[in-house]
């Protein structure tokens, strides 16, 4: 009898964190590398930039540990997001070598509400219209779409759902019909809110392409462009 895989429909995130405590590294007998784990929070503006609330969650990475994250610094951080619709803090699972400190932390900082970007990959389980509140905007869209992504930590396939909000500007009213229930489809989007009732992350859609059913476009030759002597010293283009 054939066991049924679960689908690899992942969630990955990148954006600008603030450590709400110095990292804590878990040591394993005596192991110079495992888990670290720093608590920090998301800054969200709502869907219409219309709330101020941060959301806590936890940044995990598996390395060195003295690869550790400060309190007193900003870093810009890439990696795999799985929030879990059980109510507890979402697990943000970052790569080391993307790591990147911007800067001390200060009141002197760039806003960075609803900056967070998500890419994704999943299932549309429901779709709906809503009015919107926007004044430029006519009805947009709540999906509902399924993940699925494997959790190191714990060895386990983790299933949850991400709330897509696609609005009805010019730009992306005539994708509405893309998401179908039961298409696969790969989203680029703003995460933006937590809705506390279902315990489920809001993301406004950027972007949106279906994995299957396009035309294959045809390769355009042409020639190879000559290489460029560059404005920047010491790069080369």
């Amino acid at each position: 009898m054939s066991v049924v895989r679960a689908p690899n429909h992942p969630a990955t995130f990148n954006g600008h964190f603030q450590p709400i405590s110095d990292s804590i590294a878990e040591s394993v007998r005596a192991n110079q590398y495992g888990y670290v784990k720093t608590p920090s929070f998301f800054q969200c503006g709502g869907i219409n930039s219309e709330k101020n609330e941060d959301f806590e969650v936890e940044l995990v990475t598996n390395t060195a540990l003295n690869n550790v994250l400060t309190a007193d610094s900003i870093f810009a951080l890439s990696g795999k997001l799985i929030a879990l619709n059980d109510g507890s803090p979402p697990s943000l699972s970052y790569f080391q070598d993307s790591v990147v400190r911007v800067g001390p932390t200060g009141e002197d900082q760039p806003d960075f509400t609803n900056k967070t970007i998500v890419t994704s990959l999943g299932m549309v389980i429901s779709r709906r219209e809503v009015a919107s509140t926007a004044s430029d905007s006519g009805s947009q869209l709540e999906v509902i779409v399924a993940h699925c992504d494997w959790d190191g930590q714990e060895r386990v396939h983790r299933r949850f759902n991400i709330k897509y909000i696609v609005p009805g500007t010019k730009n992306l009213v005539k994708t509405h019909t893309l998401y179908q229930v039961g298409r696969e489809i790969n989203i680029i989007g703003r995460l933006v809110d937590f809705h506390m009732e279902d315990h489920m992350a809001v993301v406004v859609v950027s972007s949106v392409s279906v994995t299957s059913g396009h035309q294959i476009g045809r390769t355009n030759p042409s020639n190879p462009t000559p290489l460029n002597s560059s404005p920047l010293q010491g790069r080369k283009f």
